[in-house]
């Protein structure tokens, strides 16, 4: 009896074990998938920049999806898809519709006015998800990436990013700090320590 109970420990322990490796290996995973996806886009933005003399902001970056038991902001992450891929335009602020911009919804292919927009060429499948028939641009983890544009400064005024440019996030593994990110996260030079564990630009 003495014998079964130490085998049958020794199994719990190894299974333990591989559970707790497999764990880390996924997180480990989807840290490099939303690293290789942020440089991209921080590439794909510049492009951006240079085309069109500004950084894409969101049409509205209030919107919002459920993602397991948790709501995300999608908005940002809906306008990056776009203004990435070239496939459609009506999740960024513009100033004007555009006149041969092709299809104002994304519909997840290019036509070949739409293609000359590309920012982002051959944009991996799993950079982005279509959800209930909206696409985003996601994470490793699944999750929306989160962005915000930076606001022309003020004086006096609290800055609205920690960039002069634009802030690019991910929650990454997080599972408590995940609400979106407010003013008063910010503080020059510096943000809370809640968001020491996110993947980010600053």
């Amino acid at each position: 009896m003495i014998e079964l109970l130490v085998v049958i420990t020794i199994i719990a322990l190894l299974f333990a074990l591989t559970i707790g490796g497999f764990t880390y290996a996924q997180k480990s995973a989807a840290r490099s998938r939303t690293t290789a996806a942020m440089s991209a886009m921080k590439s794909a933005l510049e492009r951006y920049n240079n085309e069109f003399g500004e950084y894409p902001a969101p049409q509205n970056p209030g919107d919002t999806v459920a993602v397991g038991d948790k709501t995300y902001e999608v908005g940002a992450a809906a306008m990056l898809y776009q203004a990435l891929s070239g496939d459609g335009y009506d999740n960024i602020l513009l100033a004007q519709t555009p006149s041969n911009g092709g299809p104002a919804s994304s519909d997840g292919s290019l036509d070949e006015t739409e293609s000359k927009n590309v920012m982002l060429t051959d944009m991996p499948k799993e950079f982005y998800i279509n959800r209930d028939g909206r696409y985003y641009m996601t994470d490793g983890f699944g999750r929306p990436f989160q962005y915000v544009k930076a606001a022309p400064q003020v004086a006096g005024e609290q800055p609205t990013t920690v960039n002069s440019t634009y802030d690019l996030w991910s929650f990454g593994d997080d599972e408590e700090n995940t609400s979106a990110r407010s003013i008063d996260t910010i503080a020059p030079g510096a943000v809370k320590d809640a968001s020491q564990r996110w993947i980010k630009n600053w």
